[in-house]
């Protein structure tokens, strides 16, 4: 009896635990959705693939974005931006009331859509992971122009001071006044093409003389030297129509424009 009743407790307790734990996984309820627009960059979304991560939100009826890419490191040691990035659409669907911005977890990429005045449109934002490439698809139910534009605050020489140094490898004791080094931006057969190129002095240098470590400077690996870190931006049918300059969150930038033909 006792034997007989062990077995019969065990199987009861496989039957009905076992199905509570056979519960199906639905993707979408941990994607993440926003139905109003952001305030600022700091009401970002992320999103990335390889070694590109990208911060994603729609302003004022503008969808904008940072690039970051992994080893993008400076003469100062500091892990850049790559730029930014600014669309905006003619007729403007991210106009009206109608707007949802949502970051699908199992597909990797993000989806905007907006609907104003009759217009509807949706942004596809993807990474490929097996290439370095950003993605934008727009859609649209009616023929609609696309302005699409790089914009860069380090079209000139940056002098980052005090906790902007928190940044880089001098922190709070830098040996002398840090300069962030302007960037190469040049526009070519409508691609816009930007890169950051390290000059010969770099945080490496500075930091094995400190060390006094010159005497076997040439057999210590430097991450930093010659580095280049930028990209291009090109568009399926867009030519390139001109410069504009602005300001955002206090800091001034230079924009490179595309618009579709």
């Amino acid at each position: 009896m006792t034997r007989k009743l062990i077995f019969g407790m065990l199987f009861l307790y496989v039957v009905f635990v076992a199905p509570a734990r056979a519960q199906d996984f639905n993707w979408k309820d941990y994607n993440v959705s926003w139905t109003t627009q952001s305030k600022n960059s700091a009401e970002s979304m992320p999103v990335g693939g390889g070694d590109i991560g990208l911060n994603v939100w729609v302003e004022n009826g503008e969808l904008l974005l940072y690039l970051g890419k992994t080893g993008a490191f400076d003469e100062n040691n500091t892990l850049l931006k790559l730029g930014r990035i600014r669309l905006h659409l003619y007729p403007n669907p991210f106009e009206g009331q109608k707007f949802r911005q949502e970051l699908q977890l199992d597909k990797g990429h993000i989806v905007v859509t907006g609907e104003h005045k009759g217009v509807k449109a949706e942004v596809l934002v993807w990474v490929d992971v097996f290439s370095p490439n950003v993605h934008l698809e727009v859609k649209a139910n009616r023929k609609i122009d696309v302005e699409a534009a790089y914009e860069s605050w380090r079209f000139q020489d940056l002098f980052p001071k005090k906790k902007e140094n928190n940044a880089n490898s001098w922190k709070w004791a830098p040996p002398k006044p840090v300069v962030t080094p302007k960037d190469q931006i040049e526009v070519t057969a409508n691609n816009i093409v930007f890169y950051h190129q390290n000059q010969d002095s770099t945080a490496f240098d500075i930091v094995v003389n400190q060390q006094g470590l010159a005497t076997i400077k040439d057999s210590l690996y430097n991450p930093l030297k010659k580095l280049i870190s930028g990209g291009l931006v090109q568009g399926r049918d867009f030519v390139y129509t001109g410069q504009r300059s602005g300001s955002y969150m206090n800091t001034p930038y230079r924009s490179w424009i595309l618009k579709s033909k």
